[in-house]
């Protein structure tokens, strides 16, 4: 079945679930794929959208948000931070 046009854009992964080995497809993957490393044919997928829509839109600017607001932390001493270099 061909993707619809209208439909989302993006880029689905594959994952192995048993080697990890991935495959991209911007397109309709085959029916049937099979892992050239291990010859598994179970996969884990993943869709990624490569175009932004309302929702990336705004959890990129809560994100940008958060950056700004936290960079400098109240609660951290100075002491806090040099005890993460002391094991």
């Amino acid at each position: 079945m061909p993707m619809d046009p209208n439909g989302p854009r993006g880029v689905l992964t594959l994952l192995c679930l048993t080697c990890g080995n991935r495959k991209y497809y911007d397109d309709t993957p085959p029916n049937r794929v099979k892992c050239e490393k291990c010859g598994n044919t179970v996969f884990r997928n993943f869709f990624s959208p490569t175009e932004a829509d309302e929702a990336t839109i705004e959890q990129l600017e809560e994100t940008r948000r958060q950056i700004a607001l936290d960079d400098v932390s109240p609660d951290t001493t100075p002491d806090d931070i040099s005890e993460l270099n002391n094991p």
